[in-house]
């Protein structure tokens, strides 16, 4: 039985206008999809268009052009959006970079964690908005103490788990994480990235993860597609790409992840990629199973 596709991007496109005649297209036909249970890394240079995919996914942004069904809907569709509103809401969460201003500063912990509960008028599972508020706290590693704190008066990691803490409460199917650990530590970072390799597994939920951090994605995700000005260069199984990458972008940006051995540091070599090598238009074609690779419409590479 084929796996069953939560999150379909068909052909989205966004402009952002700079003025009367100048505009920047952040998103440049981009399709991908997202099966259930499956954690899909987008990752890609800064500006490559990887968090406006991801605000047009959650519906921050209006494409203007293209399609984005979930669960079979058409979210840019503003009637079928309306009509399943309550649902689009909380089955689908977001987790920002910045904590500092995703995390109202006034608020303490636990009234942040409840607060989605409150807006959606959910029934606590476990009787009480703190009870539940403990309770997802506790599965993100952090113990009641934090309840009554403020976000100020915690780290960046903590601060983090927080975030998770409140996406989680919401049990959602997917989950859409805009590099959320651009700003940690390593050592926190890691911290993190186990923490989301952990709570997937005990969920279930689909999981949109941008990075570019290539480690951090190589170790948590099952599928990778990679991102350069907009449009999307190849994409495949996590272990394929790594072995195996074919399109010139993605040789060039996996060359560059640094080696902790000096004596193989000091020997390795950059791949030098050019963008005006990337040929305008193009299409994504099979390079073998479930790895598909940008090539232009003349190329006669298979």
């Amino acid at each position: 039985m084929a796996e069953e596709i939560l999150l379909d991007v068909q052909h989205l496109t966004h402009v952002f206008p700079l003025g009367r005649r100048m505009s920047v297209r952040a998103v440049d036909d981009l399709s991908f999809q997202i099966r259930r249970g499956e954690i899909f890394g987008l990752v890609g240079e800064s500006g490559s268009g990887k968090s406006t995919a991801a605000r047009c996914v959650m519906n921050l942004c209006r494409p203007q052009s293209g399609r984005i069904l979930y669960k079979g809907i058409d979210t840019c569709d503003r009637a079928a959006f309306r009509a399943n509103r309550r649902m689009l809401q909380t089955t689908r969460q977001l987790i920002f970079q910045d904590t500092s201003s995703s995390l109202n500063q006034r608020m303490r912990v636990w009234d942040i964690i409840a607060e989605p509960l409150r807006l959606q008028h959910v029934v606590p599972p476990r009787g009480s908005l703190r009870a539940e508020a403990a309770f997802q706290m506790h599965y993100v590693g952090l113990d009641e103490s934090f309840l009554d704190k403020y976000p100020p008066e915690l780290s960046g990691g903590q601060r983090q788990r927080v975030a998770i803490a409140r996406a989680l409460a919401m049990e959602p199917e997917l989950l859409v994480a805009d590099e959320p650990i651009a700003s940690l530590d390593v050592s926190i970072q890691a911290q993190i990235v186990n923490l989301f390799k952990h709570l997937q597994q005990e969920h279930g939920f689909s999981f949109l993860f941008i990075a570019h951090d290539l480690a951090m994605v190589e170790f948590l995700c099952d599928r990778v597609g990679v991102m350069y000005r907009g449009r999307l260069v190849e994409t495949a199984p996590t272990a394929e790409l790594f072995s195996n990458p074919l399109h010139p972008y993605t040789q060039a940006l996996l060359s560059a992840i640094p080696i902790p051995d000096p004596r193989r540091e000091r020997s390795r070599q950059l791949v030098t990629f050019h963008g005006e090598n990337l040929p305008p238009g193009g299409a994504l074609r099979e390079a073998g199973p479930d790895h598909f690779v940008l090539r232009s419409l003349g190329s006669g590479e298979d």
